[in-house]
């Protein structure tokens, strides 16, 4: 679904018939989508007047007359919004601009919607978002087999007692399994404030270890029970297993350790460094590599949407925090299939 027909589309009564909607045909079929497979469509059905950005009025006309018919008739499995105006019709309060959220998974009142980018975006100087759609629309075809959206259940624990931290932590040694982990902050490294941190170990299993509530207030109720909780995290943090992180060479890691946390020499990859070896040209934020990687849904913006970091309620910010654990970890594995693939060309 896009914005509305342009003056080759008008001239021909169809939309994407002019060189934006041949750049979409070409993603189409390099992501495996055919004609046949799917159909295309415009929010609004007339050519703008001077191609401006259709108005609410002309918004709500097209689509009361035509458009909400239409979706009934056609009962898409998955819409895919390409650009801001199918965007914003699709789902009115979206948290974030296209080129954030491109990629995840929305839910709105006439089914699962994905939004990318419109094409003349990627026409407009932004070359690298070609290979980006295309990722897009493969999870697009992902979708297409049925209308609704699979959530995994996930077994965060965001308000542990002492014994959860150091049965988690236990667990992770004794498993010997690679840990993503992630903090949340107030001040600067000088003068921090270690809000909460979060391990994952599995793309699903998650606890955050708070350090502080709402509005700075401790967590723990004595400073025995807060230097018992980091004394288990050190446990994990100075053993030799994997621990992967996002940008923690530049943050995360000097941070503990200002803290006085050790880290074993090579026991931390960063997910960041990693992706920018795979794929240089692309971005490298955990947002980007989220939407990429995983199918979590888009979240980025609950914290802020909630009032910052000491104001956001604690299981608003605790659950971001886990799901950063948890979009690292999954992240790492797919950056390591990369890799793999990456070897095999060069072996060739």
């Amino acid at each position: 679904m896009g914005e509305a027909l342009g003056e080759i589309e008008a001239a021909e009564g169809a939309p994407f018939v002019g060189g934006t909607g041949r750049m979409l045909r070409g993603m189409l079929h390099q992501a495996g989508l055919h004609p046949g497979q799917y159909y295309l469509t415009n929010v609004v059905k007339c050519w703008p007047p001077k191609n401006t950005t259709p108005q609410i009025p002309e918004i709500t006309a097209c689509t009361s007359r035509y458009l909400i018919r239409e979706l009934t008739t056609v009962k898409p499995n998955v819409i895919v919004a390409v650009g801001p105006t199918a965007m914003n019709f699709l789902v009115p309060h979206c948290p974030a601009g296209v080129t954030d959220v491109r990629g995840h998974v929305f839910e709105s009142p006439f089914g699962k919607v994905i939004p990318i980018v419109h094409p003349s975006f990627v026409a407009r100087g932004n070359p690298e978002y070609w290979a980006i759609t295309v990722n897009d629309l493969k999870r697009v075809k992902e979708h297409s087999h049925n209308p609704g959206i699979d959530r995994k259940v996930r077994r965060f624990n965001i308000n542990p007692s002492l014994d959860d931290v150091r049965r988690a932590c236990d667990f992770i040694l004794e498993s010997r399994l690679p840990v993503a982990f992630d903090i949340e902050t107030l001040g600067e490294i000088e003068n921090i404030n270690v809000i909460c941190v979060g391990l994952a170990w599995s793309p699903v299993d998650a606890i955050c270890i708070p350090f502080l509530r709402r509005g700075g207030y401790e967590y723990w109720r004595n400073e025995y029970e807060e230097l018992k909780a980091w004394e288990a995290l050190c446990g994990v943090f100075d053993s030799d297993i994997l621990k992967i992180t996002q940008n923690g060479f530049t943050f995360d890691v000097p941070v503990l350790m200002h803290l006085g946390v050790k880290f074993p020499h090579g026991s931390v990859v960063d997910t960041l460094i990693k992706h920018h070896v795979v794929a240089t040209e692309l971005p490298h934020s955990l947002a980007f590599l989220t939407s990429i990687y995983t199918d979590l849904e888009f979240y980025k913006q609950d914290v802020k949407a909630a009032g910052g970091m000491l104001w956001a309620p604690d299981d608003v910010l605790r659950r971001y925090n886990l799901l950063d654990c948890v979009a690292t970890y999954i992240t790492n594995f797919g950056l390591e299939r990369d890799f793999k693939e990456l070897d095999a060309l060069v072996k060739r």
